[in-house]
């Protein structure tokens, strides 16, 4: 997080954002350039954003892909398990990537493939006690650490934010599926 204080970060303020909308509508009052003021927060928001998380994973030693693979199973419920195809599908990673991971979760004791024994070609994936421990305390770190990043937002408007940014996010998502 950056070091100027929250009080200092006032809408009344403005920021660096501001700054660029205004330049735009000084230099091309002809077009509007309000867009700007959405659109760049929020990139510049999931940079900050992504930068923090991959901390808060470095610190536990891991990486983003690693706990995305690692939840998808735990989010499935017990006994956390899914074949390779369904978690490659769930953790939106190609088959050769998924493969490697999987090799790598594997050898750290965190999963275990299993052949289906209905279907040999089918390989079932399924989460070690060790890796339930694992992503339960990732996943809480980076929850507690995710709602300190939003705590200038005040509660009573955070429905409203989620509403709004679903809204903004189902032009380029299927609403139905759970990517993280």
């Amino acid at each position: 997080m950056t070091s100027e204080s929250p009080a200092a970060c006032t809408p009344e303020r403005g920021d660096g954002v501001d700054r660029i909308e205004q330049a735009w509508a000084r230099e091309r009052p002809d077009i509007d350039a309000s867009s700007v003021g959405i659109v760049s927060r929020i990139w510049r928001l999931a940079r900050h954003l992504e930068r923090e998380r991959n901390r808060s994973l470095a610190e536990h030693g891991t990486d983003h892909a690693t706990v995305e693979v690692l939840a998808v199973l735990r989010r499935a419920g017990k006994p956390y398990r899914m074949t390779a195809g369904q978690l490659t599908n769930a953790a939106l990673i190609s088959a050769a990537g998924i493969s490697n991971r999987l090799d790598k979760l594997e050898r750290s004791g965190l999963l275990r493939r299993s052949f289906n024994t209905n279907d040999r070609r089918r390989v079932n994936v399924q989460l070690t006690k060790k890796g339930v421990e694992f992503v339960d305390k990732v996943a809480s770190d980076l929850m507690d650490h995710n709602s300190q990043l939003i705590a200038l937002v005040d509660s009573a408007d955070h429905a409203n934010l989620r509403k709004l940014l679903k809204i903004f996010l189902t032009q380029f998502e299927d609403p139905n599926s759970d990517q993280d």
